[in-house]
């Protein structure tokens, strides 16, 4: 990131607290050429004002989740930087990125890591971390069944009696051990905590609609509440942009 597009974290006067993402201490350029915008994007990014029923980790957790869902390197590095700052703990901020590996694929997730290690080695964070991984080859299949089914119920076993002998590597074997193997089972993070951000992350992506309602399900039956989700739409609808937001509201289902 050039030194133009460079920004710094402001303060809550009254707690010292960061309080506004990607606040606009910008260069004179940048002031001089787009003053509106920047205004704009320090509005829409002030944390106090957004998802009120969320815990500070849980804002930074869906923003970056939402940046891993999008590759946004330089937005995930300033996410993070701010987070330290709030006192959110490296290891979480870095299992909400590796947690969307396998809904927004490795290169959007790298892209965004690149970014969040990047800010950690500024902060002087001890890199590398602790290793979460709880599986190895043996069991990351079985193990990730166990944690899917919890998620999903029968719906678990009925898929897998219905995948036919060309689909059983990807839908079985592939999804149950990746998806939920290698990373449910992970330590650092609850399986709420990752639901949550796997739903910031679905969200994000847009046009998984289907994949969204699954798991926002799975977030509720996890204790995560309707209104939890609402205020992680919120609070990622600066870097999501409105169309996306309301497909995700949609399948809510808020009459209910």
């Amino acid at each position: 990131m050039t030194n133009v597009l460079r920004r710094t974290v402001l303060f809550s006067a009254a707690t010292g607290a960061a309080s506004v993402l990607f606040p606009t201490k910008a260069s004179a350029v940048e002031k001089q050429y787009d003053p509106d915008i920047f205004a704009i994007e320090a509005r829409m990014m002030r944390l106090s004002n957004r998802g009120s029923s969320l815990t500070e980790s849980e804002k930074y957790g869906v923003l970056l989740a939402t940046c891993s869902a999008q590759g946004l390197r330089d937005e995930a590095a300033e996410i993070t930087a701010e987070a330290l700052i709030a006192g959110v703990k490296p290891l979480v901020l870095r299992e909400s990125v590796y947690q969307t590996a396998p809904y927004v694929g490795l290169g959007r997730m790298k892209e965004a890591l690149t970014g969040v290690n990047e800010a950690f080695r500024k902060a002087k964070v001890p890199l590398p971390l602790p290793s979460q991984t709880t599986v190895d080859d043996e069991n990351r299949l079985t193990k990730g069944i166990e944690v899917q089914t919890a998620l999903f119920g029968d719906n678990i076993a009925k898929m897998h009696r219905e995948a036919t002998e060309s689909t059983r590597a990807l839908i079985v074997d592939d999804l149950s051990s990746f998806c939920f193997g290698d990373f449910f089972t992970r330590s650092g993070m609850s399986v709420k905590e990752r639901e949550l951000i796997v739903f910031a992350a679905v969200a994000a992506l847009g046009g998984c609609e289907s994949q969204l309602r699954g798991h926002g399900v799975a977030n509720l039956k996890q204790g995560t509440s309707k209104q939890n989700l609402i205020d992680a739409l919120q609070v990622c609808v600066p870097l999501n942009g409105f169309p996306r937001t309301l497909n995700a509201l949609s399948v809510l289902d808020l009459n209910n």
